[in-house]
């Protein structure tokens, strides 16, 4: 969680589109958890792949080349999954208390990042695996030229597809096994190489990206036939990930036509603070979610907006007294 914090405050030294872009998706996460109809929860898919197309951004701006890649996941494990436990313990300690008891299957689950666990949490899971394979994925930008990129992303989004339709599907145990950890990354991990390249890539080669993205999308839903992009998600299919992917490409080249003065005044300091932030809203916004879901299960049935303010005004709030716990922390440690 720390280190995701310290990168984003790198970035936003160098890239506010980023910091702006990750801003919007977190807003459009916790909205798909507040009961909006489904039009606009059809409209937001494109929310996850966004947060790991600048995923791969971040880690190309941030990373360092010192280092060997076994101290990097261990900073990674450190600083990303631990305060994740460290919640996931306070939480359910919470919830004990309060008179709400979860089975042992479904906080062992928890800790694991699976679906099996309290809702929300998988996608701990997901940005620690490609976190675990950014390092490569930068080497292989760095070594692949423009087009056989492309076409590696493509192919390697269909194949991914192929593998969970074909093989895994077939299998039980074994087969959920290897999707969790094998296919679900794959997906993801092409998602954060395509914001590597776009980020790097020239404004020509930017325009090809969003017309491929938008073409995988089109041939796909034709051959679908245009369905829910729900069923397409878990795992991540071509058909999810390349309309996530045309909506990162577009999100950014809009952004990237505003003037410098108007971009300097929306990704401002709030922006950048909230990009920083990011991981620890989210991580409150489950917290808030449970707690209304716990003592005013039925209050807020029929009303999103008022859903939305409090999941998502209440997590800035816990986040902000997270951070100046820290910080006075941090002041005495000192």
């Amino acid at each position: 969680m720390a280190y995701m914090n310290q990168n984003a405050q790198q970035i936003a030294k160098r890239d506010g589109s980023v910091d702006l872009l990750r801003v919007i998706g977190l807003a459009l996460v916790i909205a798909a958890h507040c009961g909006f109809p489904q039009w606009f929860n059809e409209l937001r898919e494109f929310d996850v792949v966004l947060l790991m197309f600048l995923s791969g951004m971040s880690f190309l701006l941030s990373a360092s080349s010192s280092g060997s890649w076994i101290a990097y996941a261990k900073k990674r494990f450190f600083r990303l999954v631990v305060p994740v436990w460290i919640f996931l313990t306070l939480f359910f300690l919470f919830f004990r208390l309060a008179g709400r008891s979860f089975s042992l299957s479904v906080i062992a689950q928890s800790y694991l990042f699976l679906s099996g666990g309290i809702l929300f949490v998988w996608i701990y899971r997901i940005y620690f695996s490609v976190a675990l394979v950014n390092p490569f994925l930068k080497q292989i930008r760095e070594r692949i030229s423009f087009r056989w990129l492309m076409i590696g992303i493509v192919a390697i989004l269909l194949l991914n597809d192929l593998l969970s339709e074909l093989f895994l599907a077939r299998l039980v145990t074994i087969g959920e096994v290897l999707e969790l950890a094998v296919t679900y990354t794959v997906a993801y991990a092409a998602v954060s190489l395509a914001g590597m390249e776009f980020h790097k890539a020239e404004r020509k080669q930017r325009l090809v990206m969003t017309g491929l993205f938008g073409a995988c999308f089109v041939l796909s839903g034709i051959f679908f036939r245009f369905p829910s992009f729900y069923a397409f998600k878990y795992p991540p299919r071509l058909y999810y990930a390349s309309y996530g992917l045309l909506w990162s490409c577009l999100l950014y080249l809009l952004l990237s036509q505003v003037p410098d003065a108007g971009r300097n005044l929306m990704c401002g300091k709030g922006i950048q603070w909230l990009s920083a932030q990011t991981m620890n809203i989210y991580m409150w916004h489950i917290f808030i979610f449970y707690v209304l879901d716990t003592f005013v299960p039925s209050l807020l049935e029929g009303h999103p907006w008022l859903d939305f303010g409090l999941l998502y005004f209440g997590s800035l709030l816990f986040a902000f007294l997270q951070s100046r716990v820290q910080r006075l922390a941090g002041k005495r440690n000192a």
